[in-house]
Parts: structure tokens; sequence; C-alpha cells
């Protein structure tokens, strides 16, 4: 009787183990279309990621990038780029197949994220998974699994232009089809000094018309959005002429009433501000306010 209970004990924990294995597996919770999002850049998947099924066995590697790229005649559009790589993909599965690390600090403690390249894997029925990627102890994907994904021979399917990011004639002008009216927010006022030093050789100055106003939940009054109207490069005498106005700008406390606006932009980030009607205010790069002359204003425009 005795040597049956225990017959009886390790059968039950025989299959109790076994059922505990069975759960443990990895299993195929979500089947994702074979191909790309046809939209921009999904940055948070409608399906979620999930770990590689055991069993599972690819044929096929699906990658999807979205790419800025300038199309003649269109501007300038974000493009989403298909292409796949057939094969076992077999480092790319024993990677895919580590198991996370636990982050010794409870959180994630990389100071930048990582972007992992959106890819299904496929197996021999159509069936596509989107994998989940492990981590390291900061929460970021190892290296070794982001340089699998990378190295695999890709062949490209299509690349579809998914939406427009600027127009011809922006792209053209190098300014941007809309601009913030930094005006209406920033400035005080402050005495006439050298606006750029060195002084420059060339700038060019983006002419935008306020088009539409919404409201702000970090300061009073509305924001003010531009669209691009006109652009050109001002170099030599007009230049010269311009600086010097600038330069010349006595302090303004006149009120920001305008409805256009030039942004002047001399290559690099210390960008200047002009009101082309209204109180003709000067903003510059050290954030105070000046006025200029409305001849000073005509050379931006003409």
């Amino acid at each position: 009787m005795r040597s049956l209970r225990v017959v009886l004990a390790l059968l039950a924990v025989v299959t109790l183990t076994g059922c505990d294995r069975e759960e443990d597996r990895a299993k195929l919770d979500h089947v994702v279309t074979a191909s790309c999002p046809k939209g921009p850049d999904p940055d948070l998947p409608a399906a979620p990621r999930q770990p590689l099924p055991d069993g599972f066995v690819p044929v096929q590697v699906i990658r999807c990038r979205w790419e800025s790229r300038y199309l003649p005649g269109k501007g300038r559009w974000e493009v989403m780029i298909q292409e796949h790589a057939d094969g076992p993909a077999t480092e790319l599965m024993t990677e895919l197949r580590r198991p996370s690390e636990k982050s010794l600090f409870g959180q994630d403690c990389l100071d930048i994220g990582i972007l992992v390249d959106y890819f299904v894997v496929a197996d021999s029925s159509g069936r596509a998974v989107l994998p989940d990627v492990p981590t390291g102890v900061c929460g970021g994907p190892f290296s070794s699994t982001l340089a699998a994904i990378r190295s695999l021979p890709y062949h490209v399917d299509e690349q579809v232009p998914i939406r427009r990011v600027e127009s011809e004639k922006a792209f053209r002008a190098g300014c941007g089809d809309e601009y913030s009216d930094i005006l209406r927010r920033r400035g005080r006022p402050g005495v006439a000094h050298q606006v750029w030093n060195p002084p420059l050789q060339g700038l060019r100055v983006c002419v935008f018309r306020i088009t539409k106003k919404t409201p702000s939940t970090v300061e009073p009054g509305p924001m003010a959005t531009g669209r691009l109207e006109s652009s050109r490069i001002l170099k030599g005498t007009k230049l010269r002429t311009l600086l010097n106005a600038l330069d010349a700008a006595p302090a303004s406390d006149c009120p920001s009433n305008h409805t256009r606006f030039a942004v002047l932009n001399p290559g690099h980030y210390r960008q200047a501000y002009v009101e082309l009607d209204g109180c003709h205010n000067l903003l510059r790069p050290d954030g105070t306010l000046g006025q200029l002359a409305p001849d000073a204003v005509a050379l931006l425009t003409k």
C-alpha cells in the first residue's frame, strides 16, 4: 500500500511538472500582416509585440523603414520602404530567443531611447509575428540583436510615399511651410547693439503671413502660426544696409500687432525675427527687442 502511494505521488509530480512546462512555453498569441503598415512611422504598433513562439520556424524577415525624401516636383515626403530577407535568419532567431535581463535599478537607466526597426518574421504557412526584442539591464535592446536585424541581406519590395512633409515651394525656399509667430511670445526691450558678429556674407529671409491662431495652454492669448509667402537671399549692398539697420535699431516696447513677419536665417541657430507691419519690432537672437524703420523693413520684402 505504501509503495502504491509513492508511485501515485511521483505520477502527480510528473504530471504537474509537465503542465507547468506547457504553460511556460511561448505561444502564438497575435498574428500580424506579413507586410508594412501603410501609414506614418508607427511609434506604437496597433498589435502588441510578443516573444517568439516555440517551434516557430521563419522563412522570411520583413523590415519596414520610414525615411524623409525629396520627390522632384512634389516636395519632401515621408516614404515607407518595405524590404525582405529570405531564409531562416538563424542568428536573429537566436537573439530574439534570448531572455531579457532584469534591471538592476528598477527602471530604465538609458539617457537616450534606442529605436528598433519595425520588422516581422513569417513562417512557411504565411503566419507573421511582430516579435518582442530582448533588453539588457538598462532597458535597451541588446546591441547584438540590433546588429542581427540590420545585417540581413534585404531586398526592397516597394517604396510608398505616405505623407507630404514639406511642399515643393518650401523645400526650394529652405524655409518650411509654416512657422510659429515667436514675436508674440518673447522679447524684452534692448538697446541697439550688433546682432551678428562677425557680419554675415549672406542671409536667408523667409516671409510668413499669419493664417491661424489656436488656444495656448501655456501662455495667455492664442498661439499664431504663419504660412510661407515668399523667400529671398540677401547679399552685397542690400545685406550691408540691412545689417546696419539691425545693429542700430533702438529699444522697443511697442506691443505686437502684426499680420506678417520675417524669419532672418543666417545659416545657424541664432535667428532673428521682424514684424513686417504693425510696430516693425525686431526680435534679436539674444531675446531683446528693437524697432526698425519702414525703409529697413522694406528690404526684407523687395
